[in-house]
């Protein structure tokens, strides 16, 4: 284990931790921090990178870190269900600047980060048999909205809530649709449904919480940091240069 990376591991986790508690208070990423550790960790790791011998190294995970990074912004532009908040990205950027670690320590953070979110219909379709939250629907709608979400009192919606329905009047009777486009600023969509909902009387309806992103990155930074400290993904890194 490399003691010389430890004081940047650190100052990113402290970093990832006050933007996960503003993401949660504000749901927006203040890219100020991000900024001054990512010019922080470049200064260091280039001076360390000298001494120790692994300047080459740096430089290389920032360019393959920008290339990942921007393809992953590219995607979210032609389809929603591929974005992630520009914020996040900016994120994960700066951890490349913070980790002198291995060449794909940023891209294993962000793969171990898409892998986590997939446990997160399991734990919903847990919670609601547990909870005994089953919806009036035919089957497959039934098991769809339990494995994105759960019912809300519709007067209790905030922002940090996405409709998992859309509800419309069809000759004078209300029907409900399943919608599983995810929806990063659902405040009209909010407003909406809460207009609909007083004229027709409509109580709860289901919706997903939008998760922080950054909450998922700190976890994945701590985990691939600790193998990383271990040699594993250092070894799979140089591995992965040598055939470049």
């Amino acid at each position: 284990m490399n003691l010389v990376f430890l004081p940047m591991f650190f100052l990113g986790l402290i970093c990832l931790i006050f933007l996960g508690y503003q993401d949660i208070k504000t749901r927006e990423i203040n890219i100020v921090p991000l900024l001054i550790i990512s010019v922080i960790g470049f200064v260091y790791n280039v001076f360390f990178g000298i001494a120790k011998g692994f300047l080459y190294m740096y430089i290389l995970q920032i360019a393959i870190s920008f290339a990942f990074l921007t393809i992953i912004y590219m995607l979210g532009k032609i389809t929603v269900y591929a974005y992630i908040g520009e914020g996040d990205l900016i994120a994960l950027m700066a951890m490349s600047f913070v980790s002198g670690i291995s060449v794909l320590f940023t891209a294993f953070v962000f793969l171990l980060s898409t892998v986590l979110t997939l446990f997160f219909p399991v734990l919903f379709l847990i919670y609601n048999i547990i909870k005994g939250n089953y919806p009036n629907k035919p089957l497959g709608e039934s098991l769809i909205l339990m494995s994105f979400g759960f019912p809300k009192d519709v007067d209790s919606l905030t922002n940090f809530y996405t409709p998992l329905e859309e509800y419309k009047l069809v000759d004078n009777k209300v029907v409900s649709k399943i919608t599983i486009r995810p929806n990063c600023s659902p405040e009209q969509q909010i407003y909406e449904l809460k207009k609909f909902s007083t004229q027709h009387k409509i109580e709860k309806v289901w919706v997903s919480p939008l998760v922080p992103f950054v909450l998922i990155l700190i976890i994945s930074y701590v985990v691939i940091a600790a193998l990383t400290y271990f040699n594993v993904l250092s070894f799979l890194g140089n591995l992965a240069v040598s055939f470049i």
